[in-house]
């Protein structure tokens, strides 16, 4: 008896689509480090609405670096404001913020809090 074919509900398909495409993009050479600092602000669109000309009455990274020099060496600072980010905290929720990982967050809020230097920059 041949096998019968069952329909896969709608959301079940995207994400299946979704996970190919993931799976799909090439990986990262060994030995390659991920990317930090402005690089991963860049890959992460955090220019977007941060850059020189913010959207959305954004304040710009060297704003957001100056409020975080506060927290320049404090043990768990990053870890705490990364937490605070994507909870929409202290600024109102943001959608991009919100879909970041601890991770890249943390990696984020200790560049901004290092003075969010672009890459070069001594």
């Amino acid at each position: 008896m041949p096998a019968r074919l069952v329909p896969v509900p709608r959301p079940a398909r995207l994400l299946a689509a979704a996970l190919l495409l993931a799976a799909a993009q090439p990986l990262a050479a060994l030995g390659e480090e991920a990317p930090t600092g402005s690089a991963l602000a860049l890959q992460m669109g955090c220019y977007n609405c941060h850059g020189k000309h913010p959207r959305h009455g954004a304040p710009t990274m060297a704003q957001l670096a100056e409020h975080a020099a506060k927290y320049r060496g404090r043990s768990g600072a990053a870890a705490e404001e990364a937490r605070e980010l994507i909870r929409g905290e202290p600024f109102r929720r943001i959608v991009a913020h919100e879909q970041l990982s601890p991770e890249t967050a943390g990696k984020l809020m200790q560049w901004i809090i290092d003075g969010a230097k672009p890459a070069g920059s001594p």
